[in-house]
């Protein structure tokens, strides 16, 4: 195949080379209009005159685009070009899961989280009739943050239809491959049970379980050879660890686990040590919490840590935004004024001792710190609010809906992609009525409210540079919030609800579901 690179696939322009094996080549490419990158899976030439290549392409595009969950890579499109059929998937940064176990044997907790993500993953493709057989760290993609994605459904067998796509009997990675393999006729679910097995083997250990000059040497290996001892290789892992391997790496398919999430349950409970430490282990939780108000003093966010500090769940944000400043802290009115007039005049509140009140009327002792937001004319438009306790941490809610509102990868690019639209939306309105100068002063105190929390978002002129690594959704609900403050003190509600809903018919419901948080006109109405 000839280097596709500096090429115009469509709508997505090819930057590099990142993977090329005998059946296919992938490349990184830019969507310019969802500013975004993807991962290119192209067909060479050469095979495409092979019926039985083509077919296995076309059916791995069929069923990836029939199983929608969070741990499968999700493709977004399919096309041609020259004659060469493409798969437009997620590109994830990470790595693979082969990369992190060639960084040496992984830690208990680490396999548990990633186990239980691939169980989920496989229990579900199963669940839609459809066996991997192709399972193996390679095949398991990492993003930044290590969550998990699986991949290349190449191999994918539907458990009802034609067993014969391929002219060939055998298929897979011989280092993975459950005895029956052998024989297509006999597959089941449980020979990706038994390739999840050999991964967990490898993850704790480093290595493969057997080893063989050649792949038919490889596959007899796991159909003749014992199944090796996990304690000669890691002697410190609870003993149980072993019957968890023997038990998935069975040679007959009736003696292994029923289903991935039984082994994934099962390997849980032999590690339950590491769990126990896991459980024991204090939460890394904030202990500031963040509100921003307008010039009046009425709230237009909160962040998750001081919904917690003030005793209130998630769904109360609704009902706070709008409301004064006193009502929200449990402090007097004139507490209230005095201190926007102290952010008004001197711009900085630093450290000063307060008292307030959480939701249940218990008084507790803050510190309170704030900076002010100005228009483009220096006027006081707003006030950014810091809250920490004086003597203790912001404990976790036990409402589960308080958990730091963290996303895997192929939600993080709606999200992102959302807010630059939204964003976006929202200077062109004011643009629209106040001209460019409002514009940029839009850009100022967006630039200057991320520098301040350390956010890494940017706008200059109209362009919206968001940081890939960026996945609280706070953030993204706090910019917003402040822009839309902003813009409803110049404008009017009316002109900015306009622009801001006009937004959602640009994307799907799916997309809509997982940016929710960020339909913050909805929660405007009060202002």
């Amino acid at each position: 195949m000839s280097d596709l690179v500096g090429h115009q696939l469509g709508q997505y322009a090819v930057t590099a080379q990142i993977g090329k094996g005998g059946m296919a080549t992938v490349y990184r490419a830019t969507q310019a209009s969802m500013k975004r990158s993807v991962a290119i899976k192209v067909l060479p030439r050469t095979l495409t005159h092979e019926e039985r290549f083509l077919e296995r392409f076309y059916r791995e595009v069929e069923i990836v685009a029939s199983l929608q969950h969070p741990h499968i890579l999700p493709v977004y499109d399919f096309g041609e070009y020259d004659g060469m059929p493409y798969i437009v998937m997620a590109y994830m940064n990470g790595g693979t899961l082969a990369d992190l176990i060639g960084q040496g044997p992984m830690d208990s907790l680490e396999t548990i989280r990633i186990v239980q993500e691939m169980a989920d993953a496989l229990d579900y493709a199963h669940s839609k009739g459809v066996i991997h057989r192709d399972f193996k760290p390679n095949n398991v993609l990492l993003d930044e943050k290590h969550n998990t994605y699986l991949t290349d459904f190449g191999l994918a067998k539907m458990s009802e239809g034609d067993s014969h796509l391929t002219g060939t009997s055998i298929l897979g990675t011989p280092s993975y491959m459950a005895p029956e393999q052998a024989d297509s006729n006999l597959l089941t679910p449980a020979a990706d049970v038994y390739a999840l097995g050999v991964t967990i083997f490898q993850m704790l250990t480093g290595r493969v379980p057997y080893d063989a000059a050649t792949p038919m040497g490889m596959l007899m290996a796991h159909v003749t050879q014992p199944i090796p001892y996990i304690h000669r290789i890691r002697p410190e892992l609870p003993e149980e660890t072993q019957d968890v391997i023997d038990r998935s790496m069975a040679k007959k398919v009736d003696a292994r686990f029923t289903t991935p999430s039984a082994l994934s349950e099962a390997l849980t409970y032999a590690l339950r040590t590491a769990i126990k430490e896991l459980g024991t282990a204090p939460a890394e939780v904030s202990n500031t919490a963040l509100l921003m108000t307008n010039m009046i003093g009425q709230v237009i966010f909160l962040d998750q840590p001081c919904l917690r500090l003030l005793k209130r769940r998630q769904n109360d944000a609704r009902s706070i935004i709008g409301k004064p400043l006193s009502d929200v802290l449990g402090i007097s009115r004139e507490q209230t004024e005095t201190l926007m007039q102290q952010i008004a005049k001197t711009g900085q509140v630093s450290q000063q001792s307060m008292d307030i009140k959480d939701s249940s009327g218990i008084v507790m002792s803050i510190w309170c710190s704030a900076s002010a937001t100005r228009d483009d004319k220096g006027a006081f438009v707003g006030a950014d609010i810091t809250l920490q306790p004086v003597l203790d941490s912001i404990r976790p809610a036990s409402d589960s809906s308080q958990r730091r509102n963290v996303l895997d990868s192929t939600e993080e690019t709606f999200l992102q992609t959302y807010f630059v639209k939204q964003m976006s939306a929202l200077r062109n309105s004011l643009v629209q009525m106040g001209g460019p100068r409002i514009g940029r002063n839009l850009d100022r105190i967006v630039n200057e409210t991320a520098e301040r929390n350390v956010w890494a978002v940017n706008m200059s002129e109209g362009t919206i540079q968001v940081g890939m690594n960026q996945a609280d959704v706070d953030n993204y609900r706090a910019l917003l919030a402040k822009g839309m403050a902003y813009g409803v003190n110049l404008v009017g509600k009316k002109m900015v609800m306009k622009g801001m809903q006009s937004v959602d018919k640009q994307f799907d419901e799916r997309m809509l579901n997982v940016v929710k948080e960020l339909r913050l006109y909805e929660l405007f109405d009060v202002l």
